[in-house]
């Protein structure tokens, strides 16, 4: 068996949105992210992965000081043998570049993407998944909309969200509940430049969760787990609870005023990625849910089975892993994975306590930087933090 050699490209949907070219430069916010956060599988590696032999692309040499030999011993330096790459999600430019530069068999993640999997990158998935799979009383609401004269019809029903496509991580959202001639001209050149957007019902959301699995090679879907996150406002990612994927499982199902809503939506996840996407890819999916309360009479708990789809390793994986091998088993206080941009690091790193780590590297207390915390140097930190029962 090949060596992975793990490469951390964050935000490599913005090549995607370029049409995956074969020489591509990600705009600079991309590149930042990239060297302040590349070294994460250093703390961290897929679960799915054989063996201690793995190696991680750097970026750069920004680190966590918390990192020692044992961690460190995985960045590729020089020669890395007949190393396997693997990239948290799909960037022929990079894979190529990275092939040359190391002198490698890029393999599939030199390949163009296959066209079968292009709905799941432009959020078409989205209507299919709901005009062939989901039995949601909503899910005729959800379309695919080039003109803005559909949309106005979808309002008559009630708010709706309106998604760009190739968007992400709660980036490209429009809260509608009704046009006005400033918003209507924004959308007609939304769909002028990217020629269709997604609409959905705006619903009254309560949480986030993402659904995680594995795609084999043989094309079998493993279910990794459920790991609850948290956004801000705007919907933007800020942090992951770590904890045990059977305990989320079980507060998401008690949340439901149906339980059985669970079980039917995981159920159309695996037809779906067993259909639609496992024959033209391998590797890490992640599946957005929420919980949404249906109306202020009832105070009924309801599921949006699918919020979005994302062919990658996400950062509910990523969050199920530290679980797994930075948590303390058993442990009763509460574990999130969060990343920050460095003006709202500041403020966190300025009030948390330091982390305490057992000789197996887990965290027992306080807070630990996964990446660099010199925020003069890095624009995003990521960080592991234990909230103590009591202080809850």
């Amino acid at each position: 068996m090949r060596t992975p050699l793990l490469v951390s490209n964050i935000g490599h949907e913005t090549a995607l949105e370029a049409g995956d070219p074969l020489h591509y430069t990600p705009p600079r916010l991309i590149r930042q992210m990239r060297s302040a956060l590349w070294s994460l599988p250093l703390w961290a590696v897929p679960a799915w992965l054989d063996g201690d032999s793995w190696r991680v692309h750097p970026f750069s040499e920004s680190l966590s000081p918390y990192l020692i030999d044992r961690e460190l011993s995985h960045i590729a330096k020089g020669d890395v043998g007949d190393s396997e790459l693997i990239l948290w999600g799909h960037e022929r430019s990079l894979a190529h570049s990275l092939a040359k530069q190391y002198g490698l068999s890029g393999g599939e993640a030199c390949c163009e993407l296959p066209q079968e999997l292009k709905p799941c990158w432009t959020r078409a998935a989205s209507v299919r998944f709901f005009e062939h799979y989901s039995s949601v009383p909503w899910r005729s609401r959800v379309a695919m909309i080039t003109q803005v004269e559909e949309l106005v019809e979808l309002l008559i029903h009630g708010p709706c969200l309106v998604k760009l496509p190739y968007s992400s991580s709660g980036r490209g959202l429009w809260r509608i509940n009704r046009l006005d001639s400033q918003l209507e001209e924004t959308l007609r050149k939304l769909l002028q430049r990217h020629r269709a957007l997604l609409v959905e019902p705006l619903l009254d959301k309560l949480q986030d969760y993402g659904a995680e699995y594995y795609i084999d090679e043989a094309g079998e879907v493993q279910f990794v787990g459920l790991c609850a996150f948290d956004t801000d406002d705007q919907g933007r990612y800020l942090e992951s609870l770590c904890q045990a994927p059977e305990e989320t499982l079980r507060q998401l199902t008690e949340s439901l005023s149906d339980p059985d809503e669970l079980t039917q939506a995981l159920a159309q996840h695996l037809a779906y990625l067993s259909r639609e996407v496992a024959p033209y890819y391998c590797g890490a999916v992640g599946i957005d849910l929420l919980t949404y309360r249906t109306d202020d009479v009832s105070n009924r708990t309801a599921l949006h089975p699918w919020v979005e789809i994302n062919l990658r390793y996400t950062m509910g994986h990523y969050a199920l892993d530290l679980y797994h091998e930075r948590v303390p088993q058993g442990s009763l206080d509460q574990y999130r994975f969060g990343i920050l941009s460095a003006a709202r690091a500041k403020a966190l790193l300025t009030t948390a306590a330091p982390p305490r780590l057992d000789a197996t590297g887990r965290l027992r207390s306080g807070l630990l930087p996964l990446t660099s915390p010199d925020l003069t140097a890095v624009t995003h930190l990521a960080y592991l933090r234990c909230e103590a029962v009591g202080d809850q």
